[in-house]
């Protein structure tokens, strides 16, 4: 399956995000704490709080990405069955949010 990143914004755009699964809620309230966050180490001077956060987005996404499947296929015939793309939209908002966390630590991603 071939899904862009203009594919997902244009669903972004076009339907409300529906987070059902336990996995989804708990990442998009992780997601959401990030300007909490950055306030935070703004006010303490404090940057091993971004990485505390880092680490806290890994767990909560490895959980999400374990129970919730993105893209869905038939396991005989290995067909595509779903494409879930509210679920790849917070693949997308995590990818984001790790990468501005990476960068004002000064950490290079690789692209």
């Amino acid at each position: 399956a071939v899904v862009s990143t203009q594919s997902t914004g244009e669903h972004a755009r076009a339907h409300p995000i529906s987070l059902e699964h336990e996995a989804e809620l708990k990442l998009a309230k992780i997601l959401l704490r990030f300007p909490e966050v950055i306030e935070e180490v703004t006010e303490t001077l404090q940057p091993h709080t971004l990485c505390n956060y880092l680490y806290d987005i890994s767990t909560v996404f490895t959980y999400f990405y374990d129970k919730c499947y993105c893209i869905e296929r038939n396991r005989e015939t290995g067909e595509l069955v779903k494409i879930h793309m509210d679920r790849l939209l917070l693949c997308e908002a995590s990818a984001q949010v790790m990468e501005k966390c990476f960068d004002l630590l000064g950490i290079k991603t690789v692209s």
